[in-house]
């Protein structure tokens, strides 16, 4: 139920996931001994954690099909647990070299161009963008057009410290 004042509210709240402060929403909550199911959007595992952590008792993806939305809901209400996406581990997806692209291009040498970045790294400018171009397949594109963009999402994701 989802009501004009959530914070105060007892009971099951279902908040969605673009709720505002969400965190602090979460962190209220939980310290009242309520219980809040975050839903919507596709959030990567470590984001997913991090709400977790904040005192929610489930994350249902925005792509679950109501039936399985009421299963979590009806779970948290029985008191069962509910199962949370694992975090990767970091580098995640990525394979060695992609890693080793990525942190030389968005972050060691952010302020280079991808030739300079290339050259650093003892590859061609053609084989650094296949990495790059891979990296971002992996992320699904997902606000990847900018290299603040794809270090945001590799940060976000766990896969870049």
């Amino acid at each position: 139920m989802i009501t004009a004042s959530p914070r105060s509210e007892a009971g099951l709240l279902v908040a969605d996931v673009e709720t505002s402060r969400l965190t602090s929403l979460l962190e209220e909550r939980r310290g009242s001994g309520w219980e809040t199911i975050v839903w919507g959007g596709t959030l990567a595992a470590p984001r997913a954690i991090l709400l977790r952590e904040a005192g929610a008792q489930a994350y249902v993806s925005g792509l679950a099909l109501p039936g399985e939305v009421a299963e979590v809901v009806r779970a948290v209400r029985d008191g069962q647990g509910v199962a949370w996406p694992e975090v990767p581990s970091v580098g995640g997806g990525l394979t060695p070299r992609e890693r080793e692209a990525a942190v030389a291009y968005l972050v060691t040498g952010a302020e280079r161009s991808r030739a300079e970045v290339a050259a650093a790294l003892g590859m061609s400018e053609r084989t650094l963008k296949v990495h790059v171009a891979r990296i971002r397949d992996k992320t699904g594109h997902a606000g990847t057009a900018t290299r603040e963009g794809l270090r945001h999402e590799l940060t976000h994701r766990g896969w870049l410290s």
